[in-house]
């Protein structure tokens, strides 16, 4: 690593790949562009991957809640007998979300949504530490956090936590009076939130993405001004799709008369419906109901597998359900309407694609988000092979490398 060399990361969550190209971004900062296969499921399962540099299966985050009897979550079922016009009120849950966080210490990203709070018994959290500081991950991963700590490279990052202009304004900061920095993150979900409400909207969404665009080149153009020597990286998770329709899953399942809690346990997220089953009777039930279903997919576990979010334990359901992309889930326990766009569909849909670009080639191409991993390990000169897997092999599809990543920088 270059003595005074000052690496610049910024994670734009749910810019993907489609709109990044249609918008040309950060051409002139970031000129290498590289298209990115993410992994089946969320932001809870692809932030890991990205900052390990792991699959799901490996640093042991997938969805956002999973089945269990011991849940540190189990308080919240005391609430289960309020109404649902107060228990699913959003004027309810945000307060008691700062409570609950309060509370408990949990400094993970996690929210309430419309999770019935009689499942708090039987589901926990899984991000129940900072993903984006050491030490986050039970399974003993290490994410680039702990690689900067143990190598010790001095770092600053900003997160989910901090406001859109609070944080960019305490990144230039940064820039100006700390001369021993040599490494920044800079993490945002405003485009993602955006995307959520106006995807399909060209000229809103150009004008969200002009805005992040205008403050990271802000910090670089800076950054260069007063350090000189700076890499820059910049990269989402996945894309957003527009939704074009809604289907009821959970009147389907509860139309066949098995008994939730003692036949079978679901959890509803908008795009997948994961289950775990009590009896032979309930699987072979909801499984042939699902099947008949044309908006969506029973996986099997070799799709889990090859996608690396197949778990031993089956803590994240013993059967998946994924609707087929722009379908979703309505109600579930993420909310009773169908927002404008959303994510969580099946990895090869080309709204589903994240993006990476950087001010210098990537050799390899980096192809899927976990090799944000190892593009953010070389340009802080740290040694890549940290966070690579010794023995898991790669999924056969992880898809094509965009062609010309170098090409279009020489053009």
């Amino acid at each position: 690593m270059t003595a005074n060399r000052l690496t610049l990361v910024f994670f734009v969550d749910a810019l993907g790949w489609e709109v990044a190209r249609k918008l040309d971004c950060f051409r002139d900062i970031a000129p290498y562009s590289y298209r990115q296969r993410t992994v089946l499921g969320y932001s809870c399962a692809a932030q890991p991957t990205i900052l390990t540099g792991l699959m799901p299966d490996e640093h042991g985050h997938w969805g956002m809640f999973y089945r269990t009897e011991r849940s540190d979550m189990r308080a919240l079922r005391s609430l289960r007998f309020l109404p649902k016009t107060i228990s699913t009120h959003r004027r309810f849950r945000g307060p008691l979300l700062k409570y609950h966080r309060k509370r408990t210490g949990f400094t993970g990203y996690y929210s309430l949504y419309r999770i019935p709070f009689h499942l708090f018994g039987k589901f926990d959290l899984i991000e129940k530490r900072d993903i984006y500081a050491p030490g986050a991950f039970a399974s003993g991963a290490k994410s680039i956090f702990d690689h900067l700590a143990d190598g010790g490279v001095p770092y600053r990052v900003w997160t989910w936590k901090d406001e859109l202009n609070e944080g960019f304004a305490e990144f230039e900061a940064a820039i100006r009076n700390d001369r021993e920095l040599r490494f920044a993150l800079h993490y945002t979900p405003y485009i993602d939130a955006f995307l959520h409400g106006h995807i399909g909207d060209d000229k809103a969404v150009a004008g969200a993405v002009a805005l992040i665009e205008k403050k990271i080149v802000r910090v670089v153009e800076l950054a260069r001004e007063t350090r000189g020597d700076v890499n820059v990286v910049i990269f989402s998770d996945h894309g957003m799709a527009e939704t074009t329709a809604e289907h009821d899953v959970m009147s389907v399942v509860t139309a066949l008369g098995l008994g939730q809690g003692s036949d079978y346990h679901v959890f509803y997220d908008s795009t997948m419906a994961r289950f775990w089953f009590e009896s032979p009777r309930a699987r072979d039930a909801i499984t042939d109901a699902l099947k008949k279903l044309d908006y969506g997919t029973v996986l099997s576990d070799d799709d889990l597998r090859r996608e690396g979010v197949l778990f031993d334990d089956r803590r994240f359901g013993e059967l998946i359900f994924l609707m087929n992309p722009t379908k979703l889930i309505v109600p579930s326990y993420m909310g009773g309407s169908a927002p404008r766009g959303m994510h969580g569909f099946s990895p090869e849909h080309k709204d589903s694609y994240a993006m990476l670009a950087s001010s210098f080639a990537v050799d390899p191409e980096p192809t899927h988000i976990r090799d944000s991993f190892r593009v953010m390990m070389q340009a802080a000169g740290l040694p890549s092979e940290a966070g690579t897997p010794g023995t898991r092999d790669d999924p056969d599809d992880l898809g094509g490398a965009t062609s010309g990543g170098n090409q279009e920088a020489a053009a």
